[in-house]
């Protein structure tokens, strides 16, 4: 531990985004305690799991995978709360760039031409500063050396937040908020590893992909998000 991460940690101390917890200079963002307590994902196949099976009836998705368990009653939630609202993006990237590896094994990202975060609005980005998905992206992207590309797919409306909406409202809520351009990359023939930071009922990532398949019919599409809120 250097001079100066003990002198910051003596005058700004830093804390566990799930227990609180006064974090010592060895960890980052997660107490070990917590780290070790994180539910991890337990499916065995890439290509027929709980994820796939919610998009089996309105998408062709070749394989998918999440690596951890999320629950809005639970104190892990604000894992994701920390991602995505409170300026923890690194801790998203992290958490992808170590448990990404497991889904690689099993065939996830095999074959994957780029990775393709899900975007923001314009908006939230300038507002919230950042991605949380295209930091997710990006820890998959340190651990494949797949490249990212973030040149094709734009929300081109800001919708309401999905929190505590009902499956057909997301549904609705999603209706033809993504365009997909062509620009400098052509995804037709293309493999994607489309990536977000929390899965539930499917309607942000099939209107992804509906986006991507009027722009380029031939993409082939493969889905990661770091958390999967459906069954176990």
């Amino acid at each position: 531990m250097s001079f100066w991460r003990t002198l910051v940690d003596l005058f700004l101390p830093r804390h566990c985004v799930v227990c609180g917890t006064e974090l010592d200079g060895t960890e980052q963002d997660l107490c070990n305690v917590c780290l070790c307590r994180i539910s991890p994902v337990t499916w065995t196949s890439a290509t027929d799991n709980p994820l796939l099976r919610t998009l089996w009836d309105r998408h062709d998705v070749e394989a998918a995978g999440s690596s951890f368990y999320y629950n809005a009653s639970s104190d892990f939630h604000n894992i994701f709360i920390a991602i995505k609202y409170q300026g923890c993006p690194k801790l998203g990237e992290r958490l992808a760039r170590f448990s990404f590896p497991v889904w690689h094994t099993m065939g996830l990202g095999q074959g994957v031409d780029y990775i393709v975060p899900v975007p923001l609005s314009l908006s939230r980005r300038l507002k919230r500063g950042y991605n949380q998905a295209e930091w997710i992206a990006s820890g998959v992207v340190a651990s494949t050396g797949i490249p990212l590309c973030t040149d094709v797919l734009v929300r081109s409306k800001s919708n309401e937040t999905q929190t505590h909406k009902s499956a057909s409202q997301r549904q609705e809520n999603t209706r033809n908020i993504f365009v997909a351009r062509k620009g400098r990359t052509d995804l037709n023939g293309r493999t994607i590893l489309l990536v977000d930071d929390i899965m539930t009922t499917g309607a942000t990532l099939g209107d992804s992909i509906r986006a991507l398949r009027e722009t380029f019919p031939t993409v082939r599409v493969q889905i990661y998000t770091l958390g999967w809120a459906g069954e176990r």
